[in-house]
């Protein structure tokens, strides 16, 4: 099918250089330009109205062409390949890819795949032989599995304070209340990662000076406090061997506790956020023993022995900054509620979700490859940027970014919102000092990764162990940054630990970093139908230049303004929050977001991000001569229509139901509805597809921001 062809159209141009002519066909092979096209008619469901469901229109045939991956067949024992066939359909389909940027990573971890199994070629002879053994180690470790077991993690890590999780416990006598702390327990966890479970401590930027650190505490989102429902409780405790009974008994205790964590949620901070010397914390907050948290999260940092029961140094002297502290008088009361067994459920409940996105969704080749990345996210977009790296594509994608910005600056200059000069003036030097970056790590920084990784060992027979040395290498990393003299540079160790800690560096979607007033945009996104060099102009507008607008306008959104040109929080948020006008945009976009995600900055991104895109390509001048050539390869649309179509197959995916509450802490909007509304906002989407005013591809009221 046409995503096969696409996958197998990019490794044979990634081997050209290397694969003699085997690959090299008398009969030539269709262009990128004539593939895409080929793409985009195969998608779209022309018998759906394009003024009614767009994204019907476009992506009705999407799913049709998407075929299910098998990597057990190759390697995999027959009785493995049999157990593999008896498994329900459900659970393979959820390995499948469910939309394009799925479509591109699974793409991108097979290309891996075949790098990890090629051991000792000559082109890498001379690329960070070392690192790349580390992730063969880890990568083999994985393949061994039989099966993923979650006990394990149990075994390996215990809550620590001489105390043991109780449903691991060979009797109910040996579980010792009276042993069990949380917030040691707690501490203790995040040097393996966990967070946002009762509080989160993070190690942030400081607003005041972007290129230092502080440690930050303060409370879960709300999405991290949502009850996890009993359902998924029961089949987690499944998973480590408990009975149905003790299960369904178990996941009502936790569910009751969860659900007055939630509540938690509704009070208001009115005391501001506080910085203050770790010593003077505890006069603070003396019901919160705030000491043995962190003395047990350096403990096990910096201890290799992983007995946990040891105390690291702490200074005392050492400052933070505290968030909600309301939150945390109201939770030490909540706590004080609860039996010490609920409570230490609960947290290894979370312990085991949270370890359960880390490791393989199944033991297969892609899948190995894909807890890989999420594993060493350094060490793979260093390998990605080795093979995805194309010297001439980056001018291109720079002077793509640098249109886009001028337009944006011309936009500023327009002044909508009828800011006052200084204020236009502070925004304009934002944007003139926005950075792009292509990759997460630079292909030349292998020596700087490998120091990043020098202090673990791995072991190609010891799965979870690895697992838990690279989660406490990522803590411990992030903590480091603390005792380092930063300097604003995004290619320095310090902010590798930054951005590992904070975002989905194993992931191939952009993002924009408030903090480093920088656009990042993954190597393992430049593959087609986002981007190829060959691509038409038009297509690499629609698709990667809406995506790097979209970033860009986060920096102009109602939480970018908070952050100046350097990333500090002392952008001209007041000003232009007071601002009538503002205001009145946001409140428009605030009515179209009860049915969407629950972030008004992404319907913002969105928004705004189509029609600086589509301005920057066609111009700004909506009077000028509409009657531009045709394509050749789709002469039944005109290239405005094709633009739109473009746009709108970058979020083809398959529909997926998502429960109310489940809806309520995304992002962005499920991609269907993300589409339609966007598009319904925009006058020329309209005018290029002549929809009526009554059709439902035309909003009732259309927001506008810049």
């Amino acid at each position: 099918m046409l995503k096969l062809s696409l996958i197998g159209w990019l490794l044979c141009s990634l081997a050209w250089r290397t694969t003699p002519t085997s690959c090299r066909q008398t009969r030539p092979a269709p262009s990128i330009q004539e593939l895409l096209a080929s793409q985009l008619q195969s998608y779209m469901d022309t018998r759906a109205r394009p003024c009614e469901n767009f994204y019907q229109y476009a992506c009705g045939n999407w799913q049709l062409h998407q075929q299910p991956q098998s990597d057990h067949k190759e390697e995999s024992p027959p009785h493995a390949q049999q157990q593999a066939q008896q498994q329900p359909v459900l659970q393979r389909e959820q390995l499948e890819p469910s939309d394009t940027l799925a479509v591109l990573d699974h793409s991108l971890n097979r290309q891996l795949e075949l790098l990890l199994r090629r051991n000792g070629s000559a082109e890498e002879a001379s690329v960070a032989p070392e690192l790349l053994e580390q992730m063969r180690s880890y990568y083999r470790a994985c393949k061994r599995l039989k099966p993923y077991n979650l006990k394990k993690y149990l075994q390996l890590v215990q809550p620590g304070n001489g105390s043991h999780w109780p449903l691991l416990s060979r009797s109910q006598s040996q579980w010792r209340p009276e042993t069990f702390d949380w917030l040691t327990t707690l501490g203790r966890l995040r040097a393996y990662g966990l967070n946002g479970v009762l509080l989160k401590e993070q190690v942030l930027p400081r607003w005041d000076d972007a290129a230092s650190y502080s440690v930050y505490l303060d409370k879960p989102s709300a999405a991290e406090t949502a009850p996890m429902g009993e359902g998924a409780i029961i089949e987690l405790l499944l998973d480590i061997g408990q009975t149905k009974r003790v299960a369904n008994e178990l996941a009502r205790q936790v569910d009751a506790f969860e659900r007055q964590l939630h509540r938690l949620q509704e009070l208001e901070d009115d005391e501001g956020a506080k910085e203050m010397q770790l010593g003077y914390l505890a006069e603070e907050l003396p019901q919160l023993p705030w000491l043995r948290y962190m003395q047990q999260l350096h403990a096990v940092a910096d201890d290799d022995d992983d007995d946990g029961d040891g105390e690291g140094d702490v200074d005392l002297l050492s400052t933070l900054i505290i968030q909600h502290v309301p939150y945390m008088r109201a939770l030490e009361q909540l706590l004080q509620r609860q039996q010490p067994a609920t409570l230490c459920n609960y947290i290894m409940l979370r312990l085991l979700a949270f370890l359960k996105q880390q490791g393989p969704a199944e033991i297969s080749r892609v899948e190995c490859v894909a807890s890989l990345r999420r594993a060493m996210p350094l060490a793979a977009s260093w390998l990605i940027g080795q093979r995805f790296h194309v010297a001439s594509d980056e001018p291109l994608i720079a002077d793509l970014f640098a249109r886009l910005k001028q337009r944006f600056e011309q936009l500023l200059a327009e002044n909508r919102l009828q800011l006052q000069p200084p204020i236009v003036q502070a925004l304009r030097d934002k944007l003139l000092a926005m950075r792009l970056q292509l990759g997460f790590v630079q292909p030349n920084a292998s020596e700087q990764v490998e120091a990043y990784y020098a202090r673990v060992q791995l072991n190609a027979h010891n799965f979870y162990g690895n697992q838990l040395a690279l989660l406490r290498l990522r803590v411990a990393q992030s903590h480091a940054l603390l005792q380092q003299e930063n300097s604003n540079n995004s290619e320095s160790l310090s902010d590798m630990g930054y951005l590992v800690e904070h975002w989905l560096s194993s992931s191939s979607s952009p993002l924009y970093v408030k903090p480093r007033n920088l656009v990042l945009l993954p190597y393992g996104l430049l593959q087609p139908p986002v981007w190829h060099r060959n691509m038409s102009a038009l297509q690499q507008h629609a698709v990667l230049g809406f995506a790097l607008a979209h970033e860009l306008l986060h920096g102009f959104d109602s939480s970018g303004i908070e952050y100046d040109g350097a990333g500090n929080s002392m952008g001209p948020s007041e000003e232009i929050a007071a601002n009538a006008r503002f205001a009145q945009s946001l409140g428009c976009m605030q009515q179209q977001l009860a049915t969407g995600s629950r972030s008004l900055n992404e319907k913002l991104a969105d928004y705004e991000a189509l029609r600086l895109v589509y301005e920057t390509f066609f111009g700004a001048d909506m009077l000028l001569d509409r009657k531009e050539p045709r394509d050749p390869l789709l002469p039944q649309f005109s290239q405005r229509q094709r633009f739109f179509i473009s746009y709108a197959q970058f979020f083809c995916g398959k529909l997926q139901g998502l429960s109310l509450q489940a809806s309520q802490h995304l992002e962005h909007a499920v991609d269907e509805l993300r589409v339609l509304q966007t598009l319904a906002n925009y006058e020329e989407f309209s005018r290029e597809f002549g929809c009526e005013r009554r059709t439902k591809m035309q909003a009732t009221q259309r927001c506008r921001v810049w």
